[in-house]
């Protein structure tokens, strides 16, 4: 349960990474769904890089570039299924729990496979 919750933790400095940079870049870039991208793939590294150092510490790691990308594959997929937990949801139930059951959603199946796919212990 603690790895759960340094994991949660991570990923609300995710969070505010993401929209930071979200508010930012579309001031700079005036394209909002490049702004969009952009911030999610920082923040995605930024956790990626959170969850190495600080939830999954204790193991040892080799091949950084290949974690990130794996990382970042399995950050797409899980945003995947938050948007369409979000999108099934969102003409039954009020948008603000179709929003959050989104987010829920995303963030179990990136847990789940951050433990089974990324932060695995990979040495012989």
């Amino acid at each position: 349960m603690q790895q759960f919750k340094k994991f949660c933790l991570i990923g609300g400095l995710g969070f505010v990474v993401d929209s930071i940079f979200f508010l930012l870049l579309n001031e700079v870039t005036n394209n909002i769904m490049l702004a969009r991208l952009l911030s999610f793939w920082i923040a995605v590294s930024v956790t990626w890089f959170g969850n190495r150092i600080y939830t999954y510490k204790h193991q040892q790691f080799t091949d950084v570039i290949y974690q990130w990308y794996k990382h970042m594959l399995i950050a797409h997929f899980s945003g995947g299924i938050n948007l369409i937990i979000f999108w099934s949801t969102k003409d039954h139930i009020a948008m603000p729990v179709a929003f959050c059951f989104g987010i829920i959603a995303g963030l179990f199946s990136n847990y789940f496979f951050a433990n089974r796919f990324v932060f695995v212990n990979n040495q012989n």
